[in-house]
């Protein structure tokens, strides 16, 4: 009898394991929210720096990206700046005025940044964990998309 109770114990234990790995994997969607916007920069040059902001009448997301050539500022190419606009006009500010949501086609509400305060006293945007800005670069043509899923990125310490 100790042997049959052990082995249904490991049964009931591998099958919890092996159904609550693919639930967990495969109950996760993903969302691509691409910008409108476009831009020309570089080639071979680095962003300098981005802010996340609120534009319209609509109050969606909106990033201002800005990009130098410092790294390969020589005699025969001087130092540059760019400075882009990318707007999200499917992400919006919702009615708490802290939250940016993206509505999917199913009505569907996932968080994708928040406002919090920064050290000076105002707001800063920032993207919740489930969010991630894909900056597509080939030969210095920008292209954003904005990955929204209904669960956190996985971090390092996970």
């Amino acid at each position: 009898m100790k042997g049959f109770s052990a082995a249904l114990y490991c049964v009931a234990v591998c099958s919890w394991i092996t159904a609550g790995v693919p639930a967990k994997a495969y109950a996760q969607h993903v969302w691509h929210v691409p910008s409108p916007d476009h831009g020309q920069t570089f080639a071979y040059g680095s962003e300098q720096n981005r802010v996340w902001i609120t534009r319209g009448s609509d109050r969606h997301l909106a990033l201002l990206l800005n990009f130098t050539n410092d790294p390969y500022v020589d005699r025969n190419n001087p130092r540059e700046y760019d400075s882009f606009t990318f707007n999200f006009p499917d992400v919006s500010l919702g009615t708490d005025g802290h939250t940016y949501y993206y509505r999917t086609s199913s009505g569907r509400l996932l968080p994708v940044a928040a406002k919090e305060p920064d050290v000076l006293g105002g707001d800063e945007i920032k993207l919740l964990n489930s969010s991630c800005l894909v900056i597509k670069s080939p030969h210095g043509y920008l292209t954003l998309t904005l990955v929204v899923q209904d669960h956190p990125f996985p971090t390092d310490s996970e």
